[in-house]
């Protein structure tokens, strides 16, 4: 019974994402598996991220949230590039983001009193694949150890 049982699950995902299993490009339809996240942080506290998106997938605008954590830094400003208009079946007419994307945030830091203070952002977006695979929103927390403007 285990064996139909796997059988059944193995079919379910062959057909419901044929994309995944053919290609052998991912295991399993995760956010992760469709673009990588790093990021900088320099002088003048500003922290650029930079997202690679896999050609078949993209990033909603709209989707972006950016908090700080365990520390008294703001975000302030941030700066999208130009994104893409395109209709999708689920939420309509949207903005997205492909391919490479670097957004960039201002961090107020007149309230860190720590010279050495580290800085930790969270990060959250939520795409699709072209295919019509969504992605639950997905979160990235960045660690740095300390903020180049206080040192």
């Amino acid at each position: 019974m285990l064996i139909v049982n796997q059988c059944i699950v193995a079919l379910l995902v062959f057909c419901c994402f044929p994309q995944f299993v053919v290609s052998g490009e991912v295991d399993a339809p995760g956010a992760s598996n469709f673009y990588t996240l790093s990021a900088t942080l320099s002088k003048g506290n500003k922290l650029a991220l930079a997202y690679d998106i896999h050609p078949c997938c993209y990033l909603y605008k709209r989707s972006f949230s950016f908090q700080a954590l365990d520390s008294e830094v703001i975000v302030g400003h941030v700066s999208f590039p130009e994104s893409l208009r395109h209709y999708d079946e689920f939420f309509g007419d949207v903005e997205i983001y492909r391919g490479e994307v670097l957004i960039t945030l201002d961090l107020d830091t007149s309230r860190v009193e720590v010279r050495s203070d580290s800085l930790s952002i969270s990060v959250e977006h939520q795409g699709c694949s072209d295919e019509g695979v969504c992605f639950l929103p997905d979160r990235n927390v960045l660690r740095f150890a300390s903020l180049p403007g206080l040192e």
